[in-house]
Order: C-alpha cells, then structure tokens, then sequence
C-alpha cells in the first residue's frame, strides 16, 4: 500500500505561488540550498537565489522551469500539480482560446456553442495517445488517457478534433470511457473540426487531479499523412504513439515540433518504426504550440 503523503501544509487554494512555495518548505523543514543540490541529482540545474525570488514572490518560475516545479512538488511531498496550478499564466497564453492552432475562429465558434466559459480551468499534467492507421491509410481510432489539474471550479473537460480535409465531421464520434462521459458535440462541416465536452464523474475544486479516458472514432475513411496535439500551455508530460497497419506502412515517419500550427518546425527528426509498426514520442515537458508525427506513405 503506498503511504499517505503526510507534508501537505495548510495552505488553502486561493494561495498564491510564492506563499504555497513557502509554506511547503518550511513545512519540509529543508534549507534553498539543499533542495538545490537535490534537485541538481536530478539533473535539474536552479540557483538558491532563483528559488528565493519564487519564495518572495518577486518572480514566478517560466514555463521552461515546469519540469523544477515538479521535482519540487516530489521533493516537498506535495500532491501533483499542488505547486505548479499557482502559476500565473504567461500573458501570451490569456489572449484567445486555440491562439496557437490556426483554425482557431472555427474552435472559438464551435466552442461558444458548447459552453465559453469551460475552456482553460484545467491544466494537463500527462497525456498519453494512441493514434491506430488502419488499412485504408485512414485514422480510425484515437484513445487517449490524460492527468488534469483544476486551475478553477471544473465539472467537465474540452476536447477537440480536427478530421482530414473533406471529412464528414458526423462521422467522427467522441466518446467518454472512465471518469467522465460524453456531453455535448459541436461540428462544423466546412472545416471537418469537432468540439466536445467531456462531463466529470465530480466537480474539482483548485488544486484537485482527475484522470480521463476518452476516444474518438472516425468513421470517414480519409488517408492521412500527418497528426498532431496542440498545447496551449507548457509543461505537460505528452507520450503519441501511431500503430500503422502492417499491410500499410508508410515509407518515412518522422516528429516534428512548432510554436504554432502555420509556423515552421523548431524541432524535425526520423523515427524508427518497430517491426509491428509502431512509431512513437516522448516529451517530458512541451513547449507552448504543437507536437506532431507525419509520414509519407510513397
């Protein structure tokens, strides 16, 4: 049986960073610079003047330092998230909901349709993907597992789907599998984009964790030569893995990372496929903007 975590202090939701920061530590009883060198262990390299400035609340860790703050809720014996849903949000991260996809005015429709005020209250810790290409060269089937914290009162989760060009979006169908289940569905035919709601087994107050199971099945029958996963915050634990039917294996696969859909990669590199035809990436801390797998089936 794991045992309780028991140097929680207490602190209430509404905390700001630096003083649940604060409280954590003097509540481990453990000085800056030994959780420097503890941290250094770990390979995560902060200075004993950057903690004491996020302590003070002169200054907040950037997205870059995600992976830190982790380490530190680990270090501290804080639970998940505990630390890291006190960060302010970056400036360019508050202007408009999608802002780092392009088909965003379509996701703003889609999701004023839903419900507008359900977007951002939550914050993915981990999300792990499976995308299955079957025999047809078209994606059937994408099941996804994903650790959210609250950053606001949340009953429900958004998730969205962008279908290739020319699919019929009635045809690709999300569906809720543990701890939540499937709440409204907006579509819009022109662009083949798909935005649904996902209803929480309970409401989350700030700082509480939930994990969700979903899927969405695409009936359409398209090829495709690409997918990926928009971030619109950094920092989350993100793991894409694409099975290929073995009697449609794609020629060259490769990763590719961007700050934003329409931009260029700041990141490109070959995979190498195993031999029953799986690809996959790991990113233990995304950037802001979009991770993606493309191939080339000829």
């Amino acid at each position: 049986m794991t045992q309780a975590r028991t140097h929680v202090p207490g602190v209430g939701p509404e905390a700001p960073f630096a003083d649940a920061l604060r409280a954590a530590i003097a509540n481990r009883g453990l000085a800056l610079n030994r959780i420097q060198a503890r941290l250094a262990d770990q390979g995560l390299h902060v200075g004993v003047a950057t903690l004491s400035t996020w302590q003070s609340g002169s200054r907040h860790p950037r997205a870059g330092s995600l992976a830190v703050v982790t380490a530190l809720e680990d270090l501290l014996d804080l639970p998940a998230g505990w630390l890291a849903v006190r960060i302010p949000p970056a400036v360019e991260a508050t202007t408009r909901p999608y802002a780092v996809v392009d088909n965003a005015p379509t996701l703003i429709r889609l999701l004023d349709e839903v419900r507008r005020d359900a977007h951002g209250r939550m914050r993915s810790i981990t999300v792990v993907e499976e995308l299955v290409i079957g025999a047809d060269r078209s994606p059937s089937t994408k099941r996804v597992i994903q650790a959210l914290v609250a950053v606001k009162e949340v009953d429900r989760q958004i998730v969205v789907h962008q279908g290739e060009p020319g699919s019929d979006p009635a045809r690709i169908v999300p569906r809720g599998l543990a701890g939540c289940r499937t709440g409204r569905v907006a579509r819009d035919p022109e662009a083949g984009a798909v935005l649904g709601e996902l209803l929480l087994d309970r409401t989350l107050m700030i700082g509480d964790t939930t994990v969700v199971q979903y899927e969405i099945v695409d009936l359409n029958g398209i090829p495709s030569t690409h997918y990926y996963r928009f971030h619109e915050w950094a920092g989350t634990h993100h793991v894409l893995e694409i099975q290929f039917d073995r009697a449609a294996l794609p020629v060259r696969v490769s990763e590719f990372r961007r700050h934003h859909t329409a931009g260029p990669d700041f990141l490109r590199r070959e995979l190498m496929m195993t031999p029953d035809g799986r690809v996959h990436v790991v990113v233990p801390a995304v950037d802001r903007g979009v991770v993606g797998i493309d191939w080339e089936w000829d």
